[in-house]
Formats: C-alpha cells, structure tokens, sequence
C-alpha cells in the first residue's frame, strides 16, 4: 500500500514540473514574439523615415531645376504635351476647327522666321566694318606701330 501512497505524490511532482516547463516556454514564446513585434516595427519605422527623406529630397531637387533653369522646363513641358498631343488620335471635329488655325499659325511663324532671319542679317552687317574700313584700320594700326618704334629707337640713341 505505500506504492499508492507515493505514486500521487510523484504525479504531482511531475505536473508540478510539466507546470513550470510549460510557463518558461510560454515566456519565452512570448519575450520572442514581442522582440521580433519591436524589431519589425523599428524596421517599418525606420523605412517609413527613408522613403519621407527620400521624397523630400526629390521635391527639393524638382524645385532647385525649376528655379535654377525655368526655361528648360518650360520646353521639357512644351515637348512632354507636344508628344502626347501627337499620340491622341483626332477626331473629324478637330480636323474641321483647327485645320484654318493650324494654317494661319504656320503663315505667322513662316514669316516671322523670315523677319528675324532679316533682322539678323541687318544686324550683322552693321556690326561688322566693311572691308575697306578694315583694311583702312588696320594701316593705321601699323602705322602707329611704327611710328612708336621710331620714336623709341631715336630716344634710345639720344639717351
């Protein structure tokens, strides 16, 4: 009769035991789970930081090229509507309406072009000496060479 005596009392033991193994584990679970939660948040922190930097610093740079050189961007807008006006298919409307304008536009910038292409001639030609002028300044340019290195030379005898 002692063995049944003992017998619950081991049982206990050993749940006793299956107990406490159990509860380490579960902290142990539970101190896992929590770090990993606080490594991944840190993690998701820290990338959401990156990508607010990263976004501010291309705003800045699209700011800086805009005050830096507005004209540029100006054409890269022009070209970018040009394009995608170019891609879209007209319609028989469009055609109809724009077809005068288009051909008065191109009138106006043809003689324009002509305008300033004239001008610019102008421009030039008044700018430059004719060629018996050039020659005319460069005799007196010699000439007053020459004429120093004779005064020079008789100094240099006097002297």
């Amino acid at each position: 009769m002692s063995e049944l005596k003992t017998v619950p009392h081991e049982t206990a033991g050993t749940i006793d035991t299956l107990k406490e193994k159990a509860s380490t584990a579960a902290h142990a679970t539970s101190d896992a789970a929590h770090d990993a939660a606080k490594r991944a948040s840190d993690a998701a922190h820290e990338a959401a930081q990156r990508a607010s930097e990263a976004a501010h610093e291309a705003a800045k740079r699209a700011s800086d090229t805009i005050e830096t050189n507005p004209l540029a961007v100006l054409a890269g807008g022009l070209a970018l509507g040009a394009v995608v006006g170019a891609l879209l298919p007209r319609t028989a409307q469009e055609t109809k309406t724009l077809a005068p304008l288009g051909k008065k536009l191109a009138a106006a910038a043809t003689a324009a072009a002509a305008t300033a292409r004239d001008v610019g001639k102008e421009q030039l030609t008044a700018a430059l000496p004719s060629k018996d002028g050039a020659k005319e300044q460069i005799r007196a340019a010699f000439g007053t060479v020459v004429q120093a290195a004779k005064d020079s030379g008789k100094a240099a005898v006097k002297g």
